[in-house]
């Protein structure tokens, strides 16, 4: 239960960070190897971008698959993300965000294992940042999710909501913290506080905690980005009418699950321009499993090497 709370913690600081940061001049926390100076957007005349697309592509290689205390053959994972965020001023003071995330994943599927072939989830973000000053910026935001498309049409759709309330404030010119409480309800963990902090240690080196991307990132000049760290990959959705049937585990059918791959690596990154930037990594997957909270069953895989390739464009 321990490892399941730091774990979330992770998560949801991630996702906060990736939410509120660039509407905050002075505390600009994009991916790692994709992150601008300290300085990004904090000169006279230089706004943050109010529209940004990344496409994310990573590779989990083939790992032993262990379910209920049996080992079964092998199973890797493609992961394929697209997303579009804005940010709308009101004023001053007041931004509205908004979200659009897509994430499908692939699998490996085995004989009596409850492993989706796929996994495609849409979800939507939106909410209500205020910033009162230079120094603090307050959040609230909520997000539904289409748990599986095989739903659109249909009576019973599976959609989920999660959200949160979170502050982040500028200690200082190099240093920031962000803190706050988050809600999912289809999360064992119903209620989760967080907390994280982002120091720029000079001109070249950041050491950023903002979980599930926490890493030590060099910068040699504006172009290139070199990074150590950690990454995960994330998804919560809702197994198939007939995945358990096809088992022989009918539980299976329409089953809630989150998939979670942690991973450990080191990559680079790129600014070809101010609107466009890349980067890639590589190293290995620790942990990866498929919780199925409400059955209280786990898919687990072996640790395996994964590679992921990253886009980013901003307007």
């Amino acid at each position: 239960m321990k490892c399941k709370r730091i774990v979330l913690l992770f998560i949801t600081t991630a996702w906060v960070a990736t939410a509120i940061t660039p509407d905050v001049a002075t505390a600009q926390v994009i991916d790692l190897g994709m992150t601008p100076r300290a300085t990004d957007g904090s000169e006279p005349g230089v706004r943050p971008p109010l529209v940004d697309v990344t496409l994310e592509s990573s590779y989990t290689s083939a790992g032993k698959t262990k379910y209920r205390s049996a080992n079964f053959g092998d199973s890797d994972a493609y992961n394929v993300n697209l997303g579009l965020s804005a940010r709308t001023p009101l004023n001053k003071q007041w931004i509205i965000p908004l979200e659009l995330r897509s994430q499908n994943l692939y699998l490996g599927s085995l004989a009596g294992v409850p492993l989706p072939d796929e996994i495609h989830t849409l979800q939507f973000g939106t909410g209500l940042g205020y910033r009162p000053n230079d120094r603090w910026m307050f959040m609230a935001r909520v997000s539904p999710m289409l748990y599986k498309f095989s739903d659109v049409g249909r009576n019973d759709v599976g959609v989920g909501v999660s959200g949160g309330l979170t502050a982040m404030w500028n200690y200082s010119p190099s240093l920031k913290f962000m803190f706050g409480v988050m809600f999912s309800p289809d999360s064992d963990i119903k209620v989760l506080p967080m907390a994280g902090f982002d120091w720029a240690i000079n001109d070249q080196l950041d050491l950023r905690l903002m979980f599930p991307k926490p890493g030590l990132i060099y910068t040699p000049n504006d172009r290139w980005r070199v990074y150590v760290g950690a990454d995960m990959n994330v998804v919560t959705f809702r197994t198939s009418d007939s995945l358990g049937t096809s088992i022989g585990q009918p539980q299976y059918n329409d089953a809630l699950g989150t998939y979670r791959d942690i991973r450990i690596g080191a990559g680079v990154g790129h600014h070809f321009s101010k609107t466009l930037s890349v980067d890639a990594n590589a190293g290995y997957s620790v942990s990866r499993q498929i919780d199925y909270t409400r059955i209280d069953e786990r898919v687990k895989f072996d640790p395996a090497p994964y590679m992921r390739l990253g886009l980013r464009m901003s307007f």
